[in-house]
């Protein structure tokens, strides 16, 4: 289930908030959320299920369960299986065909490793193995000293707005929502507040970036046939296409965790303003780097090694997004990019803001390219791009262009976390917002039907 559906949407949510608020069952709200949750999750796929609670079920027993540090064994159990699942379902296919070299690569027409031909992904499974390993580590190092109910350790695993997609949390963020649930009333700004924050993010994905995706369809299953400026639109247009695709989750994601009392750090601050790379990994799904730093970068010796231990976390981080050698390169792109801002950044500072931030808004929607293809598709894409391309079909439409063109305003104009918690005693300014956010909803439902998956799920 995703939600972007209408059975999201009208039965689920509807579903859920009765049973949590209006039944007399206020005291099991946590076992009735965990439960939903699994559901939501399930209904994708009983496999998928059933790995999820398998990863709690063993980081419970081994380590949430203890009321003080446990055992390294125990320690390196919780972190991993997890890990092994998250090998297995992600990653055995490329570690057989991409780097052992033993199948072909296609899984087609041959009997050697068909173990790993079935193979589905679980949706999300990167986001809750992550707070899985974290919530290990921060056990063993003593940042949680108590042990922990099962079921409220079971929902911070499994909480359905951040479970497929994100932020990934830390324990400490959400444990104090958790205990307060069964005597949480959502007020009126709560209410408020996550239905602005539901109907941007939905308007943002079903509006934006699907439209979006639709537009560019074509001109990226034929890279040697575009024009370069019609390179050049498909470059921009992913770039906005994965931004409001994960944007509008997160913004989703937020606005259905304040109705449950949850709090949820923002996972996106204006990346596409920042001002060098650097900067933009501190905006770009911030809950990712703040993981990938404190438990992987620092561990390394952080800038003690920074060029190699960029390196390494910038590889990781792009095998995370994906089962590849073109994710790797992606990953291995970004780390260039900060160690080249690193090099030169008395020069890079020293230039016009404007001009910084479309340096870095530019390399990075290059970058966005090996998210599409793999290596040889790239490289007809990146020939049609500087015009070594046929340049014969597939123009962008007036339509499109100016469809491009919206989709920059709400980018670099729009603040819908702000606007989602605005305040005003102003009665007017109240009508007019809440005639405005109904209208978006009402449209954003005409589309709603024909709306894709998140583009993050499969991470």
């Amino acid at each position: 289930m995703i939600f972007n559906q209408f059975s999201f949407l009208f039965v689920f949510l509807p579903i859920i908030l009765t049973l949590v608020f209006y039944l007399p069952t206020r005291k099991y709200r946590v076992e009735l959320l965990f439960v939903g949750s699994v559901i939501f999750y399930g209904i994708s796929g009983f496999e998928h299920a059933a790995v999820l609670l398998a990863g709690i079920l063993c980081v419970y027993f081994f380590s949430a369960r203890s009321s003080g540090k446990p055992t390294p064994v125990a320690f390196a159990i919780s972190v991993v299986v997890p890990l092994l699942a998250l090998i297995y379902y992600k990653y055995s296919g490329f570690i057989v065909g991409g780097i052992l070299q033993l199948d072909d690569g296609s899984f087609e027409g041959s009997s050697t490793f068909s173990l790993f031909r079935s193979v589905v992904l679980p949706a999300g499974i990167s986001f809750f193995t992550f707070q899985l390993i974290s919530f290990s580590i921060d056990k063993f190092s003593g940042q949680i000293r108590s042990s922990t109910k099962f079921f409220e350790f079971a929902l911070y695993i499994s909480f359905f707005p951040q479970l497929v997609a994100g932020p990934i949390l830390r324990f400490h963020q959400v444990e104090e929502a958790i205990k307060r649930l069964p005597q949480f009333i959502p007020s009126i700004d709560d209410i408020t507040a996550a239905i602005s924050f539901i109907c941007f993010g939905l308007a943002l994905k079903v509006l934006l970036a699907d439209n979006l995706g639709v537009a560019i369809e074509p001109m990226v299953a034929e890279p040697a046939g575009l024009a370069a400026l019609g390179a050049w639109f498909v470059v921009f247009s992913y770039s906005f296409q994965i931004y409001f695709d994960f944007f509008g989750y997160s913004l989703i994601a937020i606005g259905l965790g304040r109705l449950f009392g949850f709090a949820f750090p923002n996972n996106f601050l204006r990346p596409y303003e920042a001002l060098n790379p650097r900067d933009f990994w501190r905006r770009w799904h911030v809950t990712l780097s703040y993981w990938i730093r404190d438990y992987l970068y620092l561990p390394l010796g952080g800038n003690r090694r920074y060029r190699i231990n960029i390196l390494i976390v910038f590889a990781i981080v792009g095998l995370w997004h994906g089962a590849g050698w073109s994710f790797v390169f992606w990953g291995l792109y970004h780390a260039a990019l900060v160690i080249l801002y690193r090099q030169m950044q008395p020069i890079w500072d020293f230039v016009p803001r404007l001009l910084q931030a479309t340096i870095t808004f530019t390399l990075v929607s290059l970058g966005w390219l090996f998210f599409v293809y793999d290596f040889g598709e790239a490289y007809v894409f990146l020939k049609s791009l500087f015009g070594a391309g046929n340049g014969s079909i597939l123009n962008p439409t007036v339509a499109m262009w100016l469809l491009l063109l919206m989709s920059a305003a709400a980018c670099f104009m729009g603040r819908y976390e702000q606007w989602a918690i605005m305040k005003t005693d102003r009665r007017l300014v109240s009508y007019s917002y809440t005639a405005a956010l109904a209208a978006l909803f009402v449209a954003t439902l005409l589309f709603v039907s024909n709306s894709q998956p998140f583009i993050y799920f499969r991470f």
